[in-house]
């Protein structure tokens, strides 16, 4: 059982790469290049574990790193209800329930209305073999499993844009807007890629899904995680990049066609 929390301003790993290990989870940061005008970080993650699971919040905040640390600090203070909804037999009903709980709150709502800046966020939970996430903004999770590849699915989430927590807040509007799914894992191994869209603004790097399996199939997460820290650096990536890495390995069948030869 482990708990991390981070957020740019407190370390901005400018012209820095760094690779923590958090249980499953791998966790890269890059600031960004100050030779391409990077001067601050306004990125932040939240990383909770338990003995079968895993819960990841990624920010993507701008105008500064305020909202980051706001909502960073609300699920700090939010762990032992999280953990406990994590543990539930009930899990996938109560953890997005504290979610929203904790973003529809009015003392939360009115915190964001005094910040500057807002920030993307993207929640994912991992237990057993299924996956639950929610993300307001244009942070990507990826789901990579050889099943899925063959039929071209990578991508579990689309960015999209003018979402966000904070100052200008999607979840004070009257229907707040955010996407969200339930996925089950394939028999298997599967890779779990979550990522801030530093790595998809990355100039003169085509950033897809198969390219990034390509790449993590003959990796282990934390070499991934390493390589492509050390692939921006090359390309002076100028915005902060943060994504984190994890494989599970699942004894389970998935679901299959009724009609499949076995």
């Amino acid at each position: 059982m482990q708990t991390y929390s981070w957020t740019g301003d407190q370390h901005a790993f400018l012209d820095e790469t760094d690779v923590k290990k958090l249980g499953r989870l791998v966790l890269g940061r890059l600031g960004g290049m100050t030779k391409a005008g990077q001067t601050k970080n306004e990125d932040g993650a939240v990383l909770f574990t338990g003995e079968n699971w895993e819960f990841v919040l990624l920010m993507d905040a701008h105008h500064s790193a305020d909202s980051s640390r706001l909502v960073a600090e609300t699920f700090l203070l939010a762990e032992p209800e999280l953990r406990k909804a994590c543990e539930a037999a009930s899990a996938f009903g109560q953890v997005p329930a504290v979610v929203i709980d904790q973003l529809s709150r009015p003392s939360f709502l009115e915190a964001c209305r005094k910040v500057k800046g807002e920030t993307a966020c993207l929640f994912v939970f991992r237990k057993d073999e299924y996956i639950w996430w929610l993300s307001i903004g244009d942070c990507l999770l990826y789901l990579f499993h050889n099943e899925l590849a063959e039929m071209g699915e990578y991508e579990q989430n689309t960015r999209h844009f003018y979402e966000w927590i904070g100052q200008q807040n999607a979840w004070s509007l009257p229907v707040p807007t955010y996407t969200t799914g339930t996925r089950q894992l394939r028999k298997g191994k599967n890779r779990l890629f979550a990522t801030t869209d530093g790595l998809l603004e990355c100039p003169r790097m085509d950033v897809n899904g198969q390219a990034l399996y390509e790449m993590l199939c003959r990796l282990e997460d934390s070499v991934f995680v390493q390589e492509l820290l050390s692939v921006l650096v090359s390309h002076f990536v100028r915005d902060s990049c943060t994504f984190v890495c994890w494989t599970i390995e699942v004894t389970k069948e998935g679901l299959t066609p009724s009609n499949k030869r076995v």
